[in-house]
């Protein structure tokens, strides 16, 4: 029996890593994308040319079925996605016990105007006036997602 996200969509596979606790149970998936919409700081993978792994912090949201980040055009992970769009956003507690969340998919780059305006207030909604006030961290970053000042991208997981 498959679930279904809140938008309706296939549920991504959710498993347990090999460290967990003994009896546990992989988290439902719902309790996962709620979880995913309140976290604001995700580590993102990608792959260079060479092999070699790259890991960065980054602003991510979860909205619209899918987890969503954004990044100049001359930024390694730009670059490394452009070569491969396969990545993980990671996140999770920083102490031993408690949930660590790993998103594993396809990282696509969105131009449609349509869904670069919906992203950029789901961005703005997320992460309130670190992004709509001049003393904010990330200041007018919805607008450059509008538009299309910095590069925005869609990770539809797979697990």
């Amino acid at each position: 029996m498959s679930t279904h996200t809140a938008d309706g969509s296939t549920a991504p596979q959710t498993s347990l890593g090999p460290f967990s606790s003994p009896g546990a149970s992989p988290t439902p998936w719902q309790a996962t994308e709620w979880a995913l919409r309140r976290i604001q700081k995700f580590q993102l993978c990608t792959v260079r040319r060479d092999g070699r792994p790259h890991v960065t912090p980054l602003l991510a949201i979860w909205a619209l079925g899918a987890m969503w980040f954004t990044t100049g055009d001359n930024e390694q992970k730009a670059k490394n996605l452009s070569a491969n769009q396969h990545c993980a956003l990671t996140t999770g507690t920083d102490t031993l016990t408690g949930m660590d969340y790993i998103i594993e998919g396809t990282a696509s780059l969105v131009t449609d105007q349509a869904t670069r305006k919906n992203v950029a207030t789901a961005f703005e909604q997320a992460y309130g006036w670190q992004l709509t006030r001049e003393d904010g961290t990330w200041y007018q970053l919805g607008d450059a997602i509008r538009t299309g000042n910095v590069q925005l991208y869609r990770v539809q997981p797979d697990k």
